[in-house]
């Protein structure tokens, strides 16, 4: 099993998990290092965003890039220095840093492990960690690597989602905020609203009691089941990955848009959306 929680933790084998400290706040170092030290958790080595969870020479464009191949091995391999080790990437309640960094290791072929558990029940089994903190490389970064690397069940471009928009069997699920999705408000990029027939299924929709929750979209299986393909994006990237892996544990054909509604504002030809979509009143009217 890859996402764990205290109820299947198994303490014996704890010694070959690294614990990885991916609590941070977006774009400000400062704040993300404070909120480590409000609640330091003995031997975990800490991810900074860049150039590991996002890297501006990355596979697409928008606000935050997917790294390219390099980059994430190189991080990987600073992590489990040692034959059997594994990370095991954790983060605070209802974040995605800790996701974003699991879904990248996925992307490219890395094993590592996802804590869906609170920080104080990962502090009480801190003594069975590995006694080595990793360092990790701070210059020279090689950077190679391009999309036919990656995992493609995993990841899709602009140009797959240009060619989605007009596809009736595939599924795209706008994960940001109801008032983002339908074009009333934009604090971040430069165009409101959404790519043309998405739905919203908002981000916080996918927790409980600030963990992951696996079963949170069972009553939807047979409207999910009855695509082909689906695919979820948020602004960026980023926050996406707790929804996708959430249906991805389901079995699902989910996919990652890499580049978000901030890489498809890019594009002038790409058309934007605003108000609901047809399909999404049977969406609001199935989480009622």
């Amino acid at each position: 099993m890859t996402i764990m929680d205290r109820t299947t933790v198994d303490e014996h084998n704890f010694n070959t998990l690294i614990p990885v400290d991916c609590r941070n706040v977006m774009d400000d170092m400062t704040a993300s290092l404070d909120k480590i030290s409000e609640y330091p958790v003995a031997g975990a080595v800490h991810i900074p965003q860049h150039p590991w969870t996002f890297d501006g020479d990355g596979l697409n464009h928008g606000r935050h890039p997917i790294p390219v191949q390099s980059v994430v091995e190189t991080l990987y391999s600073s992590l489990a220095q040692a034959p059997g080790e594994i990370p095991l990437l954790f983060d605070g309640e209802q974040q995605f840093f800790h996701t974003r960094l699991y879904y990248l290791f996925r992307l490219y072929g890395l094993d590592a492990m996802l804590w869906n558990d609170s920080m104080e029940s990962l502090a009480e089994l801190s003594s069975y960690f590995n006694a080595s903190t990793p360092v990790l490389p701070v210059e020279n970064i090689a950077r190679t690597g391009d999309y036919s690397d990656v995992e493609t069940g995993l990841l899709v471009l602009m140009e797959d989602v240009k060619e989605a928009v007009h596809d009736e069997d595939v599924l795209l699920i706008d994960v940001r905020s109801r008032e983002r999705y339908l074009g009333l408000e934009e604090p971040i990029d430069r165009k409101m609203g959404h790519i043309p027939g998405a739905v919203n299924i908002p981000y916080g929709s996918f927790f409980t009691a600030g963990r992951m929750n696996f079963g949170s979209y069972e009553h939807m299986r047979h409207l999910l089941d009855s695509f082909k393909e689906i695919i979820v994006y948020c602004g960026s990237g980023m926050s996406a990955t707790p929804p996708f892996l959430v249906l991805h544990e389901m079995g699902l054909p989910v996919r990652l848009y890499g580049g978000s509604f901030s890489e498809w504002i890019t594009d002038d030809e790409n058309s934007i959306e605003t108000g609901d979509a047809p399909l999404n009143e049977r969406i609001l009217s199935l989480n009622e």
